[in-house]
């Protein structure tokens, strides 16, 4: 049998084999390998799925298979089209999550005898490893120094064979339950996926395979052959063999999403007027211990930029330069309008390492508080609340910032923006699991929390923000005296009450009492800001009665007991 030719994306390289009992018109069974390199999106490396459609009486052949194909190409294109920032299980689960809801309010309308429910099992090559993902009644199998191993067991309803639903499949509920597990690859591993041996569990299917166990897999798809007849015995006429052998993986050097950068050298810093990689150097707009921010102007993209470029000294700092190369990666991924955004240099364009992003101008947050006038009421609420847009545009793709403070909130000139700065600290749940309790952050406004061990989260933020309003307001004060808290209405009492609560609300020690995200804090700023009343204090729960009101109601009682004393002197 003739050899298909290995597929490569990145550093991996795959030899693939194919064999099936059906024809593929006859089929409800659709399987393929796919490269990021055809979605724009390299860096997620290589798919291998296979997939079941699981028809009745009413649906054709034809529309079975196209439903299991449909459910391949929209699951691969969620995959792949997924943020940076997700870890390749978490893409992969959004996405078929997100299919999952569409085929079954599909099947509930009347497109519903066109459609099936569908199993899927996939491998995700992602840096060196490599993501198992099972939903329903296909089954997956490694071989490895001539020893087979079932990885995944199959959603399947024991003893049913033929035709029959399993426990689970995309599209049976609006609920999807996904099994996600990870290996380490190694070179030589070759991977079975089996589709259409439903009510047989993996012991039935290995017994049959075992005896593959001492073949040498030469020709893929001989050797999928193989597997397709030593399973000819079980039920069913309608099996499909997809084999995939490893014959290059990433080395533990290229598996990291920063490895196009880790190799690039540090220069001295440059002299304003010199020329860089067709970036013509400016002044100086600011120098610390560990970088230097540059004004240049981009000949190549004609603007105005300014350039970060890490001293030699970084070196000595393995926090800060493992934060510097983060802040690289993290930079370019990033689209929110209030977010800093850097701009993505080219490799072949790249001769050493430092970060480009648009040259801002105006003062950061910092700076404002400290000079006169105090912030006012709008001018201080306005800021607040493309800040909290600041940090929910990140949440939406898995990022927490970790260092919310003043200094980096850069205040634009004469337009009203902001953008919120440095993201060296930042974590990412979708992928840091190993640096999820690493502490991060400036102390005084970090939760109470982050300091006994817990990872960041949006309620930490929250912690994070209602710190950085209230010095906002308070003129640069923090919200903590030597013995107590100091409440915004004792340093601002032309401020009004429910604010100060509002920014209490979000500085609460339990994080369970805090609002759960930026964007409940917006949203308790604009009840304020709007009804001139508290927001609400926990979930479901509101003030009665506004401020004015309260003041009205001491007022009567003070009056009717007044009257009460007047009347007993005079009896």
């Amino acid at each position: 049998m003739a050899e298909v030719e290995p597929i490569a994306s990145g550093a991996w390289r795959v030899a693939t084999g194919f064999a099936a009992q059906s024809a593929a018109m006859f089929s409800r069974n659709f399987y393929a390998v796919y490269g990021g390199e055809g979605f724009n999106s390299p860096e997620r490396g290589l798919v291998g799925v296979i997939a079941r459609a699981h028809a009745d009486v009413q649906i054709s052949t034809a529309g079975a298979r196209d439903a299991a194909q449909i459910a391949v190409h929209s699951f691969v294109e969620g995959y792949y089209g997924a943020q940076r920032t997700l870890s390749a299980g978490r893409a992969a689960s959004q996405s078929l999550s997100s299919l999952n809801r569409w085929l079954a309010a599909q099947m509930h309308g009347d497109v519903a005898r066109h459609l099936a429910p569908v199993s899927v099992s996939a491998l995700l090559f992602h840096h060196r490893r490599i993501g198992l993902v099972q939903i329903g009644a296909c089954q997956l199998y490694r071989l490895r120094a001539k020893k087979l191993v079932p990885l995944m067991r199959p959603h399947d309803r024991a003893g049913e064979a033929g035709g029959h639903m399993p426990a689970r499949a995309l599209g049976l509920d609006q609920d999807l339950a996904i099994d996600h597990a990870e290996e380490l690859a190694e070179e030589g591993d070759v991977y079975i996926l089996l589709a259409g041996v439903e009510g047989r569990g993996p012991e039935a299917v290995y017994a049959m395979l075992a005896p593959l166990q001492g073949a040498e897999v030469e020709n893929e798809t001989a050797f999928a052959q193989a597997v397709l007849t030593a399973l000819e015995p079980l039920y069913g006429n309608d099996k499909s063999v997809m084999v995939l052998r490893l014959l290059a993986v990433p080395a533990a050097s290229e598996t990291s999403a920063l490895a196009s950068l880790a190799h690039l050298p540090l220069r001295p810093a440059p002299h304003e007027g010199d020329v860089w990689d067709n970036f013509i150097i400016g002044k100086t707009l600011f120098r610390g211990r560990y970088t230097i921010l540059k004004a240049a102007y981009d000949t190549l993209g004609q603007q105005e930029v300014a350039i970060k470029i890490p001293l030699p000294t970084m070196l000595q700092d393995e926090v800060f330069a493992a934060g510097f190369m983060r802040e690289a990666w993290i930079g370019t991924a990033v689209r929110g309008h209030n977010v800093v955004r850097y701009l993505d240099v080219p490799p072949e364009r790249r001769s050493s390492l430092y970060l480009v992003m648009p040259l801002y101008r105006g003062e950061t947050l910092e700076a404002r508080l400290n000079r006169a006038p105090l912030v006012n009421l709008p001018e201080g609420v306005g800021i607040a609340l493309k800040l909290c847009e600041a940090v929910q545009d990140l949440a939406a793709i898995q990022i927490v910032h970790r260092d919310l403070k003043p200094d980096n909130v850069m205040l634009l000139d004469e337009r009203h923006e902001l953008r919120l700065l440095d993201l060296g600290l930042a974590y990412l749940p979708g992928i840091d699991t190993a640096d999820a309790v690493k502490p991060g952050g400036t102390i005084r406004y970090m939760a109470p929390e982050l300091l006994k061990g817990s990872p960041a989260n949006p309620r930490t933020e929250v912690y994070a923000l209602g710190v950085t309003i209230y010095r906002m307001f308070s003129g640069g004060a923090f919200p903590f005296g030597q013995r107590e808290k100091l409440p915004l209405c004792r340093l601002r009492p032309d401020l009004p009450r429910w604010l100060g609560l509002c920014l209490r609300h979000a500085m609460e020690p339990k994080p369970e009492e805090r609002y759960a995200d930026a964007g409940e804090l917006a949203k308790a700023l604009q009840i304020g800001l709007v009804e001139g009343q508290e927001a609400p204090l926990a979930p479901g729960w509101r003030l009665p009665v506004s401020e004015l009101q309260m003041w009205q109601a001491a007022t009567v009682a003070f009056a009717v007991a007044f009257l009460v004393l007047l009347a007993q002197k005079f009896k």
